[in-house]
């Protein structure tokens, strides 16, 4: 049984596939096996793996059911120790793998890790080094649009992981659960992070890791889809996620943040079409309050730390 299981989500992504599979050919630790769950693919995915990538596992769904259902089915029929996620628009280096594993080896404290993630056609700028949540409910990604000058140095911890290269103790999932299905394909990586962090689980930056992102590759032609999924997202996750002491103690920072995105896009940017995705995704977000309510009770009985510790790690880059 390998160590690590590599599981990529792909959905029409044949062009970007060579790339990525490539340099994990070239992977310098090499105790894992690859997983691609095919969302129902239309330009050939399936027979091109099966054809040049013999060594890869394909699992194939008859339609595109978005990256949460796709990861947690490859989650599910995993064995390894660790579950890699990786992004089909990804190009690892040669260390990206080794130096996760080394860095959850040596701190038993973090279930997850995020490497150090730039751009693909600007390998000079960042574009993730992990994930920032604020207490008025923004989120933020850690080192976005930055140059890269070797300024991130040492293992920090992190309020969580972005889900596009990143590494994950399995028991993590055993225990919270897996990725929440009706985020569909934005913010999935935000829920699992606050669910961690409430159940105790640390999660760490690893510079020693690095990939590149070849960003807007697999949503260029969704980008107002984005827009819905963001705004519906974010909502959901912070209604489920933020324990109630916090939402009162932090209302009007969080009132004042909503507030300012609504008025910007419904009167200032009110002519463009991102607006009526952007009202779309408040909607729904209002209409799904229900099932928040149901899925807040369950992630809350899981809460292991105290809301002190919680409020700690909100507003911050770096934790340590």
């Amino acid at each position: 049984m390998p160590r690590v299981t590599v599981i990529i989500p792909n959905y029409n992504g044949k062009r970007l596939l060579s790339i990525c599979l490539d340099s994990l050919r070239t992977q310098e630790f090499q105790d894992f096996s690859v997983l691609v769950v095919d969302n129902g693919s239309t330009d050939n995915s399936v027979c091109f793996l099966r054809e040049f990538y013999p060594e890869v596992k394909v699992i194939e769904l008859e339609k595109n059911y978005g990256f949460s259902y796709a990861v947690n089915r490859g989650i599910e029929v995993s064995t390894s120790e660790y579950v890699a996620l990786l992004n089909n628009d990804m190009e690892v280096t040669p260390g990206w793998l080794k130096e996760m594993i080394i860095a959850l080896d040596e701190h038993p404290e973090a279930s997850a890790c995020n490497p150090k993630v730039l751009r693909y056609n600007e390998r000079n700028r960042i574009n993730v080094l992990g994930i920032r949540y604020n207490s008025n409910s923004e989120v933020e990604i850690i080192g976005a649009g930055k140059e890269d000058n070797g300024q991130y140095q040492g293992i920090k911890q992190i309020f969580g992981v972005n889900a596009g290269a990143s590494l994950y103790r399995r028991e993590i999932f055993k225990d919270i659960g897996l990725f929440d299905e009706i985020f569909f394909a934005s913010f999935e990586d935000v829920d699992l992070s606050f669910r961690a962090q409430l159940a105790g689980y640390k999660a760490i930056f690893v510079p020693t890791a690095v990939s590149y992102h070849m960003i807007g590759a697999t949503i260029k032609r969704r980008r107002y889809i984005q827009t819905y999924l963001n705004n519906r997202n974010s909502l959901l996750c912070f209604l489920k996620n933020m324990p109630y002491e916090l939402m009162l103690r932090n209302l009007w920072s969080v009132l004042s943040y909503r507030l300012s995105m609504f008025l910007k896009r419904t009167f200032l940017n009110f002519y463009k079409v991102r607006t009526y995705y952007f009202l779309a995704g408040v909607t729904a977000a209002i209409t799904r309050i229900p099932y928040v309510i149901k899925a807040r009770k369950e992630v809350q009985k899981k809460r292991r730390v105290s809301i002190e510790y919680i409020a700690s790690i909100m507003d911050r880059d770096f934790i340590e």
